[in-house]
């Protein structure tokens, strides 16, 4: 009798704690819902995983998107490395979405993001119909649901994703303007990335778009080939106009590990400001001694550059447009204010959703 009031209890203990467990409140990210659909171009089930900005409910304005393949695996590092980025000012207020299916990973990545079959790989080779549902469906999706900017589009792909960013690159080059491309696989069948690379530069000069491209330190001291190194040196010499490229071996990292990091830098490349030469004259104009209250701030003009001197250091100012300044890793804008006879009467320190301005007093 002991024996059995021993072993309900110890049932109980064992139910009463998986219970507990199961009750236990599930870690979210904050800001971020879920779509899901089956195409009806390829008949697969997709999940997309979304990230509004902050002020999303509270303003009207239209946003840039960012779109995450394997975003199972990319999403969650994305969002962390955005939160990082925007608070620091280096990337605007984003819509992130992450592209994944309900299950079978590995088996639905082979299959969506390699461009044409491979002996051992079943189903690999779907990639020319899954660029055809991120462009008529998943696409269409996001921008019926959400108010986006539908001229300024990013895809982030590392590894196979990074395979099927470089097909989508030269098969669809007016889909994305601007790509982070991570360790792609660069030889997927013999290189044939390097063929469709070659085959669009014949025919094309112009490639409008701005990449970020990376490997790891040591996935590519095991690369006999250097296949990473040769690919980046043929785009660089077909010389688009247009094409901004920032490539990039990322230190202590390797093939898995270089995702993180590389996406992180990455999207503060493929995001980041201008930094616009201006005239020396323009920029006496804004030299002076600014006021808010009890702030002031003195801007000067030093070789060919303006900084607000913050004794004994200055800090440099980077001209957005001819009126708009920044200073990097700080979230804000000084926006210069004239009047009707062009004389410059102070700035709007513009900072999220707040403005102040500083009166120009000499």
């Amino acid at each position: 009798m002991h024996s059995l009031k021993w072993l309900i209890g110890l049932f109980l203990f064992f139910f009463c704690t998986d219970t507990a467990k199961s009750q236990k409140p599930k870690v979210e990210l904050p800001g971020t819902e879920v779509l899901k659909f089956t195409s009806a171009i390829d008949n697969q089930q997709y999940v997309l995983y979304v990230n509004l900005p902050d002020n999303y409910s509270r303003t009207n304005k239209k946003y840039p998107v960012l779109y995450v393949m394997d975003g199972q695996w990319f999403f969650a590092s994305m969002y962390v490395g955005y939160g990082s980025l925007h608070y620091d000012g280096f990337v605007p207020d984003l819509i992130t979405v992450g592209i994944t299916w309900p299950d079978n990973y590995d088996a639905s990545r082979q299959r969506d993001f390699t461009p044409n079959p491979m002996e051992g790989i079943p189903n690999s080779g779907n990639a020319s119909k899954f660029l055809s549902v991120i462009k008529n469906e998943i696409i269409k999706l996001i921008e019926s649901t959400y108010r986006v900017e539908e001229n300024d589009k990013a895809l982030y792909g590392a590894s196979l994703g990074g395979l099927f960013a470089i097909y989508t690159l030269f098969h669809e080059p007016s889909l994305f303007n601007r790509y982070i491309i991570i360790s792609p696989a660069l030889d997927w069948d013999n290189e044939i990335v390097f063929k469709y690379e070659k085959n669009f530069a014949e025919k094309n000069h112009v490639l409008n778009t701005k990449i970020f491209i990376s490997s790891g330190e040591y996935e590519e001291a095991i690369s006999f080939r250097n296949t990473f190194k040769r690919f980046v040196s043929q785009l660089k010499a077909s010389n688009y106009k247009g094409l901004e490229l920032e490539n990039m071996v990322v230190n202590r990292m390797s093939h898995s590990s270089s995702s993180s990091v590389g996406g992180i830098i990455g999207l503060q490349y493929i995001y980041s400001k201008p930094a616009l030469k201006l005239d020396n004259f323009l920029l006496d104009q804004y030299a002076g001694h600014y006021v808010s209250g009890k702030d002031s701030l003195l801007i000067i003009r030093s070789a060919n550059s303006l900084y607000y001197q913050s004794a004994p250091d200055k800090v440099k100012l980077f001209a957005e447009t001819p009126e708009t300044f920044y200073v990097k890793g700080f979230s804000g804008a000084l926006q210069f204010k004239k009047d009707n006879k062009n004389k410059v009467t102070g700035y709007n320190l513009i900072k999220n959703d707040t403005t102040v301005f500083f009166k120009r007093v000499n």
